[in-house]
């Protein structure tokens, strides 16, 4: 089997061990105004985007104030470089600069007279072969789930990430999977969509990313900091100088489905 992680099923388990849970004195509000990375490279020639904001104290609304006038740069192992462009508050753009497989990329952000620097290699490419839907028994009766079909190759470390999009509409969802017990096996392995029934006539798309491992680390550690019995922190981010976030470069197979 694949590694998976569900954000529902760590929520239950941190209800269970409330009872083992320490007091812990935390700094709370300081956890503010810090910058947060979100750098995407997909492949091909873009754009691919860079987002900056900054962090909120805990208990403040969820509006992250964006980071503007910053300098943003990315370079490629083939030389090739530019200083990305900002089209909205906080939103930074390429121009010219290529996606390709097995290419490693570097981020350069200054904020505040601060350099922070990322680098990531984009992983071979693996399609997504089909989508399926099964019904499977749940509670007294059936539930349909949806089935992504792909072949992981043999031989190399693979890390996934599913994006799902029901009748329009984005899935908050968090699916990831590492080859650590199937690799060069075909694989399939249902996606759970947390708090959906799917009916009937739904329009499911599913797109698989192709991640780095630094970058499945990132999510992975996402949702344990909502486990009460550890302390919290920031999730493993592969960006320097303190920065929350990722830079991500990344291939991608999408294929839609109609549930029978």
């Amino acid at each position: 089997m694949k590694q998976h992680f569900h954000i529902l099923p760590i929520l239950l388990l941190s209800v269970a061990f409330t009872a083992c849970r320490k007091e812990i004195d935390l700094d709370l509000q300081n956890e503010g105004n810090k910058v947060v990375i979100e750098a995407i490279v997909s492949e091909g020639p873009g754009p691919h985007t860079v987002r900056l904001t900054r962090s909120v104290g805990f208990g403040a609304a969820n509006t992250f104030p964006a980071i503007t006038d910053a300098i943003v740069t990315m370079s490629d192992d083939l030389g090739n470089s530019e200083q990305l462009t900002e089209t909205a508050p906080g939103m930074y753009v390429t121009a010219a600069l290529v996606g390709g497989q097995q290419r490693t990329y570097e981020l350069n952000v200054v904020v505040d007279g601060t350099n922070h620097t990322a680098r990531c290699s984009m992983p071979m490419a693996v399609p997504l072969d089909a989508l399926l839907v099964d019904s499977f028994p749940a509670f007294g009766g059936y539930s349909r789930m949806v089935i992504p079909v792909y072949f992981d190759p043999a031989g190399v470390a693979n890390y996934y990430k599913f994006n799902v999009v029901v009748n329009g509409e984005r899935q908050k969802s968090l699916d990831l999977v590492s080859d650590r017990f199937t690799d060069g096996n075909l694989v399939m392995q249902p996606l759970f969509v947390n708090g959906l029934e799917l009916e009937s006539g739904d329009v499911v798309e599913v797109t698989m990313e192709c991640i780095a491992p630094e970058v499945y680390h990132y999510f992975f550690s996402m949702p344990q900091n909502s486990n009460n019995a550890s302390t919290p922190a920031d999730p493993v981010s592969n960006i320097s100088s303190g920065a929350l976030g990722y830079f991500s470069v990344r291939t991608s197979s999408t294929r839609t489905v109609v549930v029978p």
